[in-house]
């Protein structure tokens, strides 16, 4: 019954966990996927190199305070060392930087290359949709959030069968609050980058246009770049909005549902920028309505499909700063408007929009690219044959029994805190991680050089 066991690499040009849509999405696969995961995603200064997430090994690559041209470059040397260093059935890339990496190597390694679409083009956006059109042209599956997204993809006629729906998912129990305060000021939360696709000007004139009318605090956060943020703060002080609006940056991801909890109103703006067909949708809307917020979100393509106006959020058009002032406004003055909305809005993503719906959609994939990959017996897969309390022999489990009494055995072996245990802590040598068992590397490139050091897996 049991189908053979795959070996996976996932990579994200990202901190994990972090505020942003690339840790939900890792966090389905290591939560739903059968097999042996390796993940790449960045590093920083409070984030281990090495980390163990359940079965998975997550690889962070430290890239300093490099340009972010520098980091790409670090991160894709990194990606592509790994892909040669293990013999992966599956690369699940997250974004076009990987993608490419992967999509140059993809004949030679023999992986299938999955690439699921979470970042759009901001910035050097020709270098962006470059590396995404190599991505797109090699990938086996590509994935995207909604059916509206599908729809446009394969309106080429190459990509026809090769686009799957993921739809977003979140943790409702983890986000599961309630308010907190009152505060007396109403407060906005907007969380997210200030990136062009986020449209965080017409933001900023629909809260001077609230501001007006009545007292309000906003509190823009979650850009994880520093220039970015004073940038923002340089454009608020001209606006004359500095008593008003606040600007944060990238908070921890334990952090934010008590910083959601906190706010009155919560804010998911879009420019609906377009890339290859497809929309960026808001992030982070599915945990504004898990926490029990209101919300108004842009009305751009597929976010009808997570949300209805006025059933479940407003949605206003995209660009319109009046139109976004006037239903913050509305949302603040009517009080059966915003629990008739938080109600219906919480409703839906604990019913469809969550994240076991989001892990048994990957495993569906995975099944899709890997015949009986995810098919096992987890009454014969999910103990180790000797625990020091459980032993597997011929099927049945013998407990043995009283040895929480006998102080004179020694404690049972421990299985691993697969949640904080970490392996060998490596050292960091100018953007290259370096483990102290690891052989030396071949060539200098900043990199990921990533030993077996866990033979028990395979």
């Amino acid at each position: 019954m049991t189908g053979p066991r795959i070996r996976i690499l996932g990579a994200a040009f990202a901190t994990v966990p972090s505020s942003r849509p690339h840790g939900a999405s890792m966090r389905s696969m290591i939560d739903a996927l059968r097999g042996d995961l390796d993940l790449v995603t960045l590093k920083t200064e409070d984030l281990p190199h090495i980390k163990r997430i359940g079965e998975a090994r997550m690889f962070r690559v430290p890239v300093g305070r490099a340009t972010r041209e520098e980091q790409r470059a670090i991160y894709a040397r990194a990606v592509a060392r790994q892909i040669e260093a293990e013999p992966y059935d599956v690369v699940h890339v997250l974004d076009p930087w990987a993608g490419r990496i992967a999509a140059e190597r993809k004949s030679q390694r023999g992986f299938v290359l999955l690439y699921e679409m979470t970042t759009f083009p901001e910035g050097d956006s020709l270098s962006w949709l470059e590396a995404h059109d190599t991505t797109i042209a090699a990938a086996d599956r590509i994935l995207v959030p909604t059916e509206a997204a599908r729809a446009t993809l394969e309106e080429s006629a190459a990509l026809a069968g090769r686009v799957e729906v993921v739809r977003p998912g979140v943790d409702v129990g983890g986000y599961d609050w309630g308010g907190v305060g009152p505060f007396g000021v109403p407060r906005l939360l907007y969380l997210g980058s200030s990136g062009a696709p986020r449209d965080v000007p017409t933001l900023l004139d629909a809260i001077a246009k609230v501001a007006s009318h009545r007292p309000i605090h906003a509190l823009l956060a979650g850009e994880h770049r520093p220039d970015r943020r004073a940038d923002l703060r340089a454009d608020i002080e001209h606006r004359g909005l500095a008593g008003i609006v606040d600007v944060r940056g990238e908070p921890a991801a334990t952090k934010i549902p008590a910083i959601v909890a906190a706010a009155d109103v919560c804010l998911a703006p879009s420019a609906g920028q377009r890339a290859a067909g497809c929309t960026e949708l808001p992030q982070p809307l599915l945990e504004y309505l898990a926490c029990y917020r209101p919300v108004i979100v842009a009305n751009v393509p597929g976010v009808s499909e997570l949300v209805r106006d006025e059933q479940e959020a407003l949605l206003y058009p995209p660009g319109s700063a009046s139109a976004l002032a006037d239903a913050i406004l509305e949302m603040l003055r009517d009080a059966t408007l915003r629990e008739r909305l938080t109600d219906a809005g919480y409703r839906r993503v604990r019913d469809e929009l969550n994240s076991g719906a989001r892990r048994r959609r990957i495993r569906d994939v995975y099944e899709v690219i890997a015949p009986r990959s995810q098919v096992h017996d987890p009454w014969l897969e999910e103990f180790e044959e000797v625990t020091g309390l459980i032993e597997l022999e011929s099927g049945a489990f013998d407990v043995l029994e009283g040895l929480a009494e006998d102080a004179s055995l020694p404690p049972p072996p421990r299985r691993r805190d697969v949640d904080t245990a970490e392996t060998d802590a490596p050292e960091e040598t100018g953007g290259e991680i370096t483990n102290p068992r690891a052989p030396a590397p071949t060539d200098t490139h900043p990199g990921l050089v990533v030993p077996d050091t866990d033979p028990g897996r395979r």
